[in-house]
């Protein structure tokens, strides 16, 4: 009997996934564990494999389609069978279109429940009245439509016919001597949202809505931290290592460090519980085509510069890339995002669920003063703890030796 090959689950959070495209072709002989399509998630494109032996009979779905997991995408069959004609697998149907719905906040120990997100109604916006005489050029209908064939601002057009009015006429003598201005208007487009959009969508769509956000900045004087980093560099290159410490490194180290020394502001919302994270594994923000990811450095306390360096290099370059592993991008206890490398002076970041609080960095000024903005679950941290956790992590950056030893 002809078995159907399903969308898988690639990662944890991924409820659907659009299929980019076939590696194979309809009658071609699989193996199992052969590479047969490569789908879209909500955080990476991944690489399908065939499940156990077989022959691709036919295609179910084509590229382009989005599919929930376990829907099928192609019909298998075993060497010599005979499938019915107009054989069609059994599965899981596409959604239909509807309200949004939020993933599942997942967390070390279980799963939140699902939670729709639900768009407000839109205002109605009172049109204000103008008491003014109206400045509209009167045109003919003729003169209209031929004006916006040529691309020609009307309104700049004098006109010849009664009381002003524009007629076709006008138009010809309107480049020479009209002072008519060629307008060029371009269409509008609307593109697909893809897997990774439609998730950050609902996941930061949810997480504003029912995240009861507050927000604390201080400024941090970075000067040692920056000579730190120019030293640690220079002895890096003279023992011939291929490291070159980065500032978004100092800031991953020194909030580790920070996370370490306040445990309770390691954490996370879940339902009825906080969830208290063993480790520190900071969720570090990676922009890559069509949206953002944001890898893991695990254990970010215990870890030397040199290594959470190169190990951060490599996660952000897998990442952009679309090589990330689910268990590379899954999890984390702290999220960073910085912005400083595009001359952005502070920001405040969305908070990442379930996750409890997430820093935003900005530009250093030319006093080397670099602004920290924190931004915290008011259900898991509370003013006082999300204060000292900020402090800390500047203390560690103007005290950089912290971050060595």
């Amino acid at each position: 009997m002809p078995t159907p090959l399903l969308m898988p689950q690639l990662s944890p959070t991924m409820t659907e996934g659009r299929l980019a495209k076939w590696l194979k072709s309809p009658g071609d002989t699989l193996r199992a564990g052969d590479v047969v399509a490569e789908v879209e998630t909500d955080k990476a494109t991944m690489e399908v494999e065939a499940s156990e032996d077989g022959i691709i009979h036919s295609f179910v779905a084509q590229p382009g389609e989005d599919l929930p997991v376990g829907a099928p995408i192609a019909v298998m069959k075993k060497k010599g069978e005979e499938v019915p004609a107009g054989y069609v697998p059994e599965g899981k149907k596409a959604p239909a279109a509807a309200a949004p719905v939020a993933p599942v906040l997942e967390t070390a120990s279980q799963s939140a429940p699902v939670i729709p997100v639900i768009m407000a109604p839109q205002p109605v916006i009172p049109t204000t009245i103008n008491q003014q005489p109206s400045t509209r050029q009167m045109a003919s209908p003729l003169a209209k439509r031929l004006a916006a064939q040529q691309g020609l601002d009307i309104s700049r057009i004098p006109g010849s016919g009664p009381r002003g009015r524009v007629v076709a006429a006008d138009l010809a003598n309107a480049p020479r001597g009209g002072g008519a201005t060629i307008v060029r208007r371009l269409p509008d487009t609307a593109e697909k949202l893809t897997p990774m959009r439609k998730a950050i969508a609902a996941r930061l769509t949810q997480s504003k809505q029912t995240v009861p956000h507050f927000y604390l900045k201080m400024r941090a004087d970075m000067s040692q931290a920056l000579e730190l980093r120019k030293q640690l560099n220079a002895h890096y290159e003279a023992q011939g290592q291929k490291v070159k410490v980065s500032v978004n490194d100092l800031i991953i180290k020194a909030s580790g460090l920070a996370l370490a020394q306040y445990p309770a502001a390691n954490a996370a919302w879940n339902a009825d519980t906080i969830v208290r994270f063993g480790n520190v594994d900071i969720s570090v923000a990676v922009a890559i085509e069509g949206g953002l990811i944001t890898p893991i450095v695990t254990n970010a306390d215990q870890k030397s510069l040199a290594t959470l360096s190169t190990e951060m290099k490599q996660l952000a370059a897998a990442a952009r890339a679309n090589q990330l592993k689910p268990e590379q991008y899954t999890g984390g206890s702290f999220s960073i995002s910085n912005l400083g490398m595009y001359g952005i002076d502070e920001f405040s970041a969305i908070i990442n669920p379930p996750q409890a609080a997430i820093l935003a960095v900005g530009a250093a000024d030319k006093q080397n003063l670099l602004t920290l903005t924190l931004s915290v679950d008011h259900r898991v941290i509370d003013g006082a703890l999300g204060a000292e956790l900020l402090a800390a992590i500047r203390t560690n950056l103007e005290n950089p030796v912290s971050l060595i030893v």
